[in-house]
């Protein structure tokens, strides 16, 4: 009969598997060489080891907005790039459409390829990147930002807020345009702000004048009188133009009503004195001028409100009341909209300047976070690394217990009473 209780027994089992599962860990460990750390035991490695790989998915996550920003500026000056290409060709336009000797045909012509550089801008305004998001559209996400309404007119539907992407903690780039500041507002160079699509509008609509330079002849060349002939003003529109009389000019701005143009009579006389100018209404729409100057000439003729399609200030014979001239809007003559299409061109430039600042700063940006994610992978592993030389010494110390135990367990085991009462 042997020596031993339940209770020796249960205990030796309990301490040969407490052994069992340390060797086990530690020979784990030995494998992969990750240490077991233990918020217990390990509390301030535990601690570094959770903040470094919460930065390190915070700065791959950078790296990934600084590939796609890249991407999505790429697209962008493509399009930016497209939209400087129709303007060179819109300039073309309207330069060879300024000569006052074309045909009715010629300026048809004219008129149809200034329509479909319209569109072909309108289709880049609407341009998508590679994941289906609007090019400049901002964060409104709409599908199509701009929309041509029935009447012609290019509307924008998007947001006025460009979207933005973080490609560091600090650093926020841009990913798109709002299509409002890219072509709804180009700055023009007397201060004004305009849209890239009334620009072309107006160049088409110039064509369908005889005279678009918007400066009239010396309209007292035959003799010291003539009459004008304004558009129909229907209920309410403001009319402006400028008189130069000799060496002297003045502007004059007025609003009409009913097509009553008896109030912009009245500012030309209180100016008579510096224009030597008269006038006088002889029908609902026509002014006749009188004066004892060479030279007067008449320019800057802009109208604005209700008024008609084909609406032109007509320069009449004071004796015959027939037409000698046409004098178009300003924003109708050649060299404004020449000069409106250098600025829009120039808009773009610096619209291009932006992106290529903006992909500068998403490389570098990129650059960046990839040396901190190899700095962090390097803090991670010196971490979480295992120390074999320690393991193995503790696994050599484990084995040596366990078989001492196992030898104590045995002889004990083994005896009997007998062998005690001997």
């Amino acid at each position: 009969m042997t020596i031993g209780t339940t209770r020796f027994f249960s205990t030796n089992t309990e301490l040969f598997s407490k052994l069992n599962d340390e060797l086990k860990l530690l020979q784990s460990q030995a494998g992969s060489g990750q240490a077991d750390l233990k918020l217990s035991q390990n509390y301030r490695d535990v601690s570094k080891l959770n903040a470094a790989e919460e930065k390190k998915s915070e700065t791959s996550q950078f790296i990934q907005n600084s590939k796609r920003v890249q991407t999505d500026l790429e697209a962008l000056d493509l399009a930016m790039d497209r939209l400087q290409d129709l303007l060179v060709r819109l300039q073309e336009v309207a330069v060879e459409s300024s000569s006052d000797i074309l045909s009715s045909e010629e300026r048809a012509l004219f008129k149809s390829e200034a329509k479909t550089l319209k569109s072909e801008i309108l289709a880049v305004a609407n341009r998508k990147d590679s994941f289906g998001n609007s090019l400049f559209g901002g964060v409104s996400g709409v599908e199509k930002p701009f929309e041509l309404s029935t009447n012609g007119t290019v509307d924008y539907v998007g947001s006025v807020i460009s979207k933005k992407i973080k490609v560091s903690n600090n650093i926020s780039v841009l990913q798109n345009f709002s299509g409002s500041e890219v072509f709804d507002n180009i700055p023009g160079s007397g201060g004004e702000l305009f849209s890239v699509f009334s620009l072309i509008d107006d160049l088409a609509a110039s064509l369908d004048s005889d005279l678009n330079s918007g400066i009239s002849s010396n309209i007292f060349m035959t003799n010291q009188r003539a009459v004008l002939e304004f558009p129909d003003a229907g209920p309410e529109t403001k009319v402006s133009f400028s008189l130069t009389a000799d060496d002297k000019t003045v502007s004059f701005s007025q609003t009409i009503y009913g097509n009553d143009y008896i109030a912009l009579v009245d500012q030309i006389n209180q100016n008579s004195e510096k224009t030597g100018v008269t006038a006088s209404l002889i029908g609902p729409n026509q002014i006749s001028l009188v004066g004892d100057v060479d030279l007067l000439q008449i320019k800057d003729f802009t109208l604005t409100g209700t008024r008609s399609e084909d609406a032109k200030l007509n320069v009449l014979n004071f004796e015959t009341m027939e037409t000698v001239e046409k004098i178009s809007f300003k924003s109708l003559n050649y060299n404004d909209i020449s000069l409106k299409i250098t600025d829009a061109f120039e808009h773009f430039s610096t619209k291009r300047a932006e992106i290529s600042s903006a992909s500068r700063t998403a490389q570098a940006s990129e650059s960046d976070n990839l040396d901190l994610l190899v700095d962090l992978e390097k803090s991670i592993s010196e971490i979480s690394e295992a120390d074999l030389a320690q393991i193995l010494t503790r696994i050599e110390l484990l084995m040596t217990q366990k078989e001492a135990a196992q030898a104590t367990f045995t002889r004990i085991s083994s005896k009997s009473l007998f062998d005690f009462l001997a």
